[in-house]
C-alpha cells in the first residue's frame, strides 16, 4: 500500500514539473532574427581630386537584425569604425577622406555582426589612390545622329533622320559658343533614305550636304546629347554651312569638310579642308568660315588660307589664357603633329600666328615652316583640352598604326607628351575613327568624345572616366 502511494506521488511530481516548465517556455521564447546580408553600390573607389574624398553606398538587408557594423582597413595604417544597429537604415551612406599617410592602394573591410551572434562574409571595398593620371573605364553612352541598327541597344535621343534629314553622317566637332550653348558640326550628310550598307559601307543616299551643323543645351551626358535645333534651310531641314562643290572627278572641289571649331572674340570659326581627291586625301587648300550671329548665318573668311601641303590642313582648337592653340596635321592620317598658337583677336590675322620650334625652344611668328612635330607617329582626326582637374593637356586622336584612338597627356602644351594608351578599339568598335572632346570635360574625371564608325555612318558619344590623383 505504501509503495503504491508513493508512485502516485512520484507521478504527481513530475506532471507538475512538466506544467511549471512549459509555463516558463511561454514567458521566454527565443527569437531568432533573420540573417543580414551587405553589398555596395561601388566596390572600386577612386579619390576626388580636390578632396580626396571616396564614398559609397553599403546597402544592408534585415537590418534590424544588425547589432553593429565594424568597417576597417586592410593594407594601410590602423582604423575601425563601429556602427551600432540602432542607427541604421538599408542604405548607409560611406564616405572616407584620404590621408597622406594612406598608400596608393589599400582596401575597406566591412562586416555586419548579427544579433544571432553571427557575421556576415566580408565585404572589400577597394582604394584606388594612384598618383598621376590613367584611364579607369572607357563606354559608349549613346548613339547621336541617324537611325538604330538591328540589335542596337544604345538610348538615340535626337531622331535626326526624321527632324532634321540626316540619315547618315560622320564627325560630331564640338565647341562652346555661349555658356551652356555647344555647336556640333559633322561631315558629309545624306538623308533620311541612307541604309547602311554591310557589303559597301560609308555614305549613301540622296539630299548630299558637305556639313551640317547641329546645337545642343545638354548638359547631363549619362544618357546621351541632346540636341536643341540644328542649322536649317526653309523646309525645316539641315542644310549646308560650307560650301562644296560635289565634283566627284578628283580633279576639282569635291566636299569641305570641318575638322575643328571655336569661339574666338566673340566670333565662331570653323576650320575647314576643301577635297580635291579622297585618294590620298589630295586638298585644294584648307580655310575658315565665321559666324558673328551665333551660327544662324556664315560667310567665307578669306583671311586665313593653309596651303595643300600645310601641316594645319587638319586641326584642332582650345582657348587657354588669352590664346588659341591649333595643333595641326597634314590631311589625311599618316603623319605626325605640329603646334601653332595666336591670340584670340588675331584669329583672322594668319601672319600673327606663332609656331612652336622645339629645337629652339621658342615661338616663331609668321613662318609655319618653323613648325616642329610635337606628336610622332599617325594622327588622325584630333581634338585636345586642358583639364583643370588633372591640370594637364589630354589629345586624343585617331591612330592608324594601332587601329585605335589613342590619348596622351602633357603638363605643357609644348610637351613632352606621355606615350600613347588606347581608348577605344577598332576591334571593338569597327571602323571607327575621329575623336572629339566635349567642353564639358575640361573638369573632373569624366572625358566625352563623340567618334564615328565607317558601317553606320554616324556618330556616337563615349565616355572616358579618368583615374589617378594628378601630379
Amino acid at each position: 500500500m505504501l509503495r503504491k502511494f508513493s508512485i502516485i506521488l512520484t507521478g504527481l511530481f513530475i506532471f507538475l514539473v512538466s506544467c511549471g516548465k512549459s509555463d516558463n517556455s511561454s514567458d521566454n521564447p527565443v527569437t531568432e532574427w533573420p540573417e543580414p546580408t551587405i553589398t555596395a553600390t561601388e566596390t572600386t573607389l577612386i579619390p576626388m581630386i580636390d578632396t580626396k574624398e571616396v564614398s559609397t553606398t553599403i546597402k544592408i538587408t534585415n537590418e534590424s537584425s544588425v547589432n553593429y557594423v565594424i568597417i576597417s582597413k586592410v593594407g594601410a595604417d590602423q582604423y575601425s569604425e563601429k556602427i551600432s544597429g540602432n542607427s541604421l537604415n538599408p542604405s548607409y551612406p560611406f564616405k572616407y577622406v584620404l590621408t597622406n599617410t594612406d598608400p596608393e592602394q589599400f582596401s575597406f573591410v566591412v562586416m555586419a555582426y548579427s544579433k544571432n551572434g553571427t557575421k556576415t562574409s566580408p565585404l572589400y571595398i577597394k582604394i584606388d589612390n594612384r598618383k598621376g593620371m590613367f584611364i579607369n573605364s572607357v563606354t559608349r553612352i549613346a548613339r547621336i545622329t541617324g537611325n538604330p541598327m538591328v540589335g542596337e541597344n544604345l538610348p538615340s535621343p535626337n531622331n535626326t533622320a526624321i527632324k532634321w534629314n540626316v540619315g547618315g553622317t560622320d564627325l560630331g566637332i564640338i565647341w562652346e559658343m555661349n555658356p551652356g550653348k555647344y555647336g556640333m558640326f559633322f561631315g558629309d550628310t545624306f538623308g533620311a533614305d541612307f541604309k547602311p550598307n554591310n557589303t559597301s559601307p560609308g555614305p549613301n543616299g540622296t539630299s548630299w550636304r558637305s556639313n551640317v551643323l547641329a546645337f545642343s543645351e545638354d548638359i547631363q551626358l549619362e544618357d546621351g546629347l541632346t540636341f536643341s535645333g540644328m542649322a536649317t534651310d526653309n523646309a525645316g531641314k539641315a542644310r549646308e554651312i560650307v560650301y562644296g562643290a560635289k565634283d566627284t572627278s578628283g580633279f576639282g572641289d569635291w566636299t569641305s569638310i570641318p575638322t575643328a571649331a571655336i569661339r574666338a572674340n566673340g566670333t565662331d570659326y570653323v576650320h575647314y579642308m576643301n577635297i580635291r581627291n579622297w585618294t590620298g586625301w589630295v586638298t585644294n587648300y584648307s580655310s575658315l568660315y565665321k559666324s558673328t550671329d551665333n551660327g544662324v548665318s556664315w560667310t567665307i573668311c578669306s583671311t586665313v588660307k593653309f596651303s595643300e601641303d600645310s601641316h594645319f590642313g587638319q586641326v584642332g582648337y582650345f582657348k587657354k589664357d588669352g590664346y588659341v592653340y591649333m595643333i595641326g596635321t597634314e590631311t589625311g592620317r599618316s603623319g605626325s603633329a605640329y603646334l601653332s598658337r595666336f591670340k584670340e583677336t588675331d584669329i583672322e590675322n594668319q601672319h600673327a600666328y606663332e609656331y612652336w620650334n622645339n629645337q629652339k625652344k621658342q615661338w616663331i611668328q609668321g613662318d609655319e615652316n618653323q613648325a616642329t612635330i610635337v606628336i610622332p607617329g599617325t594622327v588622325g582626326e584630333l581634338s585636345f583640352i586642358y583639364n583643370e582637374s588633372f591640370k594637364k593637356w589630354i589629345i586624343a586622336y585617331f591612330n592608324s598604326e594601332k587601329y585605335n584612338i589613342s590619348l596622351r597627356s602633357a603638363d605643357d602644351i609644348t610637351g613632352p607628351w606621355s606615350e600613347d594608351v588606347e581608348l577605344a578599339s577598332g576591334y571593338q568598335y569597327p571602323q571607327l575613327y575621329g575623336s572629339f572632346f566635349h567642353p564639358l570635360s575640361v573638369n573632373g574625371r569624366n572625358l566625352y568624345f563623340s567618334t564615328s564608325m565607317w558601317l553606320p555612318y554616324n556618330t556616337f558619344l563615349m565616355k572616358v572616366e579618368l583615374g589617378g590623383m594628378g601630379k
